[in-house]
């Protein structure tokens, strides 16, 4: 199982009201390169992997068809599935799921899952993100 972090820098734009978890397009991408909770900040901070096999997103990753909901004081957002799938070629290797607010000019980095060692899709092989319940909640 992939261990969740966040990038600390998330935090004050969500306290700053950059960031409108129920309305902004949030999507994942996969990474390579070891993430930092607090030097990485915007999506230019952290590189994507080429996505040229890829065919569902390719460059920029997935829509998470993010959803915001609040219920006594503990806030809950909720994505769906994203998967990657690979075709006339290879994808990867990756290690790192990577979520950002694309909406925001700067594509804010919110979070990142760690696979604990780099993963490569062969062609025809498919990788799905399991969100679950909820990709995070806020209390």
């Amino acid at each position: 199982m992939a261990s969740y972090n966040k990038f600390q820098g998330f935090v004050g734009y969500l306290g700053l009201g950059a960031v409108n978890l129920n309305t902004d397009t949030f999507k994942v991408y996969l990474s390579n390169a070891a993430p930092s909770a607090s030097a990485d900040d915007v999506k230019t901070d952290l590189a994507e992997i080429t996505m040229t096999n890829e065919v569902n997103h390719g460059a920029g990753g997935g829509d998470v068809q993010n959803t915001y909901s609040e219920t006594t004081g503990t806030g809950t957002f909720a994505g769906t599935d994203v998967t990657f799938a690979a075709s006339g070629g290879s994808v990867g290797p990756f290690q790192y799921v990577v979520l950002y607010d694309d909406t925001h000019a700067s594509d804010i980095l919110v979070s990142w899952w760690d696979y604990a060692s780099a993963l490569t899709l062969s062609a025809g092989d498919s990788f799905t993100v399991d969100f679950g319940s909820s990709i995070f909640t806020i209390a």
